[in-house]
């Protein structure tokens, strides 16, 4: 699944380049639009389960500049019991080639126990047709 930002001026940091926590954020961007399309619960969970970010990796490829637009491609990579692995890549328009990769590793989480759950098998089958 695909999403598109524009890269703002003010992502750019005094090096005159996009600084290296805007990338994690568009991955955020791209996590949570695919939470939202594949209907991953993520919001007022208290008293449910619900994913939460375990870890995530960035590897830099290609600097961004303003003006540019990137699309954030966001794939699931691995299914576990309790966790998954999502896979991210940003593509630059401007350069037509990646300019960075990622993961993140997602917990399937028991927020009123505080623990870690078994990934019910209706969101294991939504997961798996994101899989590449």
């Amino acid at each position: 699944m695909t999403i598109e930002v524009p890269v703002a001026w003010g992502d750019m940091d005094a090096f005159g380049h996009v600084n290296n926590v805007v990338y994690l954020r568009w991955f955020e961007s791209g996590r949570i639009a695919f939470f939202e399309r594949a209907d991953v619960p993520h919001r007022d969970v208290a008293e449910a389960c619900a994913p939460i970010l375990a870890s995530t990796t960035c590897n830099f490829l290609r600097p961004l500049r303003y003006p540019d637009t990137v699309d954030v491609h966001t794939s699931i990579a691995k299914i576990g019991t309790k966790s998954f692995t999502m896979r991210y890549q940003i593509v630059s328009r401007t350069l037509s080639a990646p300019a960075a990769e990622g993961q993140g590793v997602i917990v399937w989480y028991d927020y009123a126990n505080e623990a870690s759950a078994p990934i019910p098998d209706d969101l294991r089958e939504r997961l798996a047709a994101y899989c590449d």
